[in-house]
């Protein structure tokens, strides 16, 4: 007799161990407990507004802020995208104020093209800084073309390109001719 009770009270100690157990995991909020139920499906509201799909404005990229052919022109000189770091202080006002930087370059050169640029600019504002940056108005090699002190390094002269209420710095005078408009 001593036999066939001791299995039933060890079994019935482990469910009870077991039941307790489980019952300290549950949780005592009914609502936790209660079966999900899936909402009904909500119908569309209709809209009385047009959707378009927003393109980005010109200059909103490096990879729009050229023309096609300077991007061409890049490419088959070998020059790749790199992390920008601008130092001149034109182009660096021009990053604080809400524009971008962009920079090219060939690998194991010193062949670079740097580039900040931001639209919606004061114009009245920017011919004054420019001014007194030392960069004078020359129109060359396009109109609206600002050239600015000769880079100690190189001896080459940046390019500001002053329009339509859009600013852009780069560091090859060359490519100022392929500086986009704003649209």
């Amino acid at each position: 007799m001593t036999r066939t009770l001791a299995p039933r009270v060890l079994a019935a100690s482990a469910a009870l161990t077991l039941s307790l157990g489980l019952a300290a995991c549950a949780s005592d909020d009914p609502a936790e407990t209660a079966a999900p139920t899936t909402p009904a499906a909500a119908s569309p509201e209709p809209t009385t507004e047009p959707t378009t799909t927003e393109q980005p404005a010109i200059g909103a990229s490096c990879e729009d802020v050229l023309a096609p052919d300077a991007y061409a022109k890049l490419e088959a000189d070998g020059l790749e995208t790199r992390n920008p770091d601008p130092v001149d202080p034109v182009a660096q006002r021009i990053v604080e104020d809400g524009g971008i930087a962009c920079a090219w370059v060939k690998p194991q050169t010193d062949n670079m093209l740097n580039l900040a640029h931001a639209t919606g600019v004061d114009e009245g504002e920017w011919t004054t800084a420019l001014a007194k940056a030392g960069y004078a108005q020359t129109d060359e090699p396009v109109a609206g073309a600002w050239t600015g002190p000769a880079e100690p390094g190189s001896g080459v002269s940046p390019v500001v390109v002053l329009a339509d209420g859009t600013i852009t710095w780069v560091s090859a005078p060359d490519f100022a001719q392929w500086v986009r408009r704003a649209s």
